[in-house]
């Protein structure tokens, strides 16, 4: 039998539940945060100053001399510095991202932005990348560049690009390119150390930074060779930029075998004089003398039974003793150990010892993995490219890898380079990890603390604040460094993960 409800009723319920939601907004206003008592560096580059930072929502809403409101949360913040959020141009944080979303070595590394899509390497399609980040929500934020070895890949098959492209090939690859930077791509990045991308020529890498200059984009590489032939590679890129009219960054700048040590003056010098013939060439680094990779990127020769191929790379990285095989899959027990050591305890030589890596990793059939940590640069070196105005940070760390600028960077630069070593001050580089990267990647609401940006910050105390990761605990936390909030939510929490995901896509817009 059918119910009736009189009309009256009817009414009175629609306007309860229609004027229900206004009054709860009205009950509830957006939360608010007051970071107080802290040591203002804007990222800017000025200097410090005593302020209190308040944060509405997503955004900072106002700075200065600031009391509590009633209900809000405080943050006593004395003792301690306040800086925008770290960005690192340089990540393979996506690895592994969408299964653990926390990123706690970043997060507790002061990083609330990730610039992926590095190497040559990316997500493909990005939309559906990007899509996937939305919908599992993670806790910094991610942007990416288009990788041209994904790229190339696809369009010319995993098992025939040992070869020239053909201009066919080459105009579907610049259709793919711009397809990615409509999706938000930041630009090109390209990785021609390895495979595919190692047999691109110069032209093919001209036409696909096109696709990424139509669409404001940057072009961003780990150049074609980090040793001997630096200065070469330096200049190929270059030229990349000035015949396909964008801007260009060098990856992870190094000056990475003996031939090349101490000439990091000279590549700031080439950087330089390309800029003031109307270009603009920038650089990222990362505050470690020893790098990770692959062991063949030891050499440029793929001729990889040649012996003499691996006595000179040896001899040019300074000796086997050099090179820790950081992991291992065939065998464990070679995992952690230099090739001197392993050649030692299984009384082989050193070059056998790697091409039999070599066979098993990347020969006809491998299934194995490896990686290497190789001390291959100088001090001194790392050091000019640390201090130098135009260059910015990068970790070229992931989630969990097996080298410590993953879990180290940002807080080394502070602890060592600012604070015991006197190589910058603490405003120069906090704007190297903030400003800089922001208007480098095109985050015009990032980088900077002042009313309006969006509420990415960092607390860490400048006496204590020290990286502890090293290769043999490469994932072991900094120290000093407490809090973290990424848009506005506080992920990392006196120390402790708060579990909240805030993190955005942060996707390329033309500046109008």
């Amino acid at each position: 039998m059918r119910r009736w409800i009189p009309l009256f009723l009817l009414a009175a319920l629609a306007a309860w539940t229609t004027a229900l939601p206004a009054a709860r907004q009205t009950a509830e206003p957006p939360p608010s945060i007051l970071i107080s008592g802290g040591m203002l560096v804007d990222g800017t580059g000025a200097r410090r100053r005593q302020a209190d930072v308040r944060i509405v929502g997503d955004h900072i809403q106002e700075i200065g001399r600031l009391r509590p409101r009633p209900g809000e949360r405080v943050l006593d913040a004395r003792g301690q510095v306040v800086a925008p959020g770290f960005i690192d141009t340089h990540s393979h944080a996506d690895g592994g991202l969408l299964e653990t979303p926390d990123a706690e070595t970043q997060i507790r590394q002061g990083i609330t932005t990730a610039v992926v899509g590095q190497d040559g390497g990316s997500h493909l399609p990005l939309q559906q990348y990007f899509s996937d980040l939305e919908a599992r929500h993670v806790a910094l934020n991610i942007a990416s560049f288009a990788g041209q070895g994904t790229i190339r890949s696809l369009v010319m098959g995993k098992d025939n690009y040992k070869r020239h492209a053909t201009p066919e090939e080459i105009a579907k690859m610049r259709a793919l390119v711009e397809q990615e930077m409509q999706a938000g791509a930041l630009g090109l990045s390209t990785g021609l150390e390895y495979d595919p991308s190692y047999y691109s020529t110069t032209e093919e890498l001209i036409e696909c930074a096109k696709g990424a200059a139509a669409h404001g984009g940057l072009y961003i590489s780990h150049v074609r060779d980090e040793g001997n032939e630096a200065f070469t590679s330096f200049k190929e890129l270059i030229r990349i930029a000035e015949k396909a009219h964008l801007p260009a960054q060098i990856s992870h700048i190094k000056l990475g075998t003996a031939k090349v040590w101490g000439k990091a003056g000279d590549a700031l010098r080439l950087i330089e004089d390309a800029n003031k013939r109307g270009l603009d060439i920038s650089a990222d680094v990362y505050p470690y003398t020893y790098w990770q990779s692959t062991i063949t990127v030891l050499t440029l020769s793929r001729d990889w039974d040649n012996r003499a191929v691996w006595e000179k790379a040896l001899a040019e990285v300074g000796g086997p003793e050099h090179v820790l095989l950081s992991s291992y899959t065939p065998d464990a027990a070679w995992q952690g150990k230099t090739i001197a050591e392993i050649a030692k305890t299984t009384g082989r030589d050193p070059i056998a010892v790697i091409q039999e890596i070599v066979h098993k990793t990347h020969g006809p059939g491998a299934k194995g993995r490896e990686s290497v940590v190789v001390t291959a640069m100088t001090e001194a070196d790392v050091r000019r490219f640390i201090a130098a105005p135009r260059i910015m940070f990068c970790s070229d760390g992931g989630l969990r890898g097996s080298h410590p600028r993953g879990a180290g960077t940002f807080p080394r630069i502070l602890g060592r380079y600012v604070r015991e070593y006197h190589i910058l001050s603490l405003e120069e580089a906090i704007r190297k990890m903030t400003s800089l990267p922001a208007h480098r990647m095109g985050f015009r609401d990032r980088g900077v603390l002042k009313p309006g940006m969006k509420a990415d910050v960092v607390l860490f105390d400048p006496k204590t604040v020290l990286d502890t990761a090293t290769t043999a605990h490469p994932t072991s936390p900094p120290i000093g460094l407490n809090t973290v909030l990424v848009n506005g939510a506080i992920v990392l929490d006196s120390g402790k993960l708060t579990g909240a995901h805030p993190g955005a896509v942060l996707r390329r817009t033309l500046t109008p």
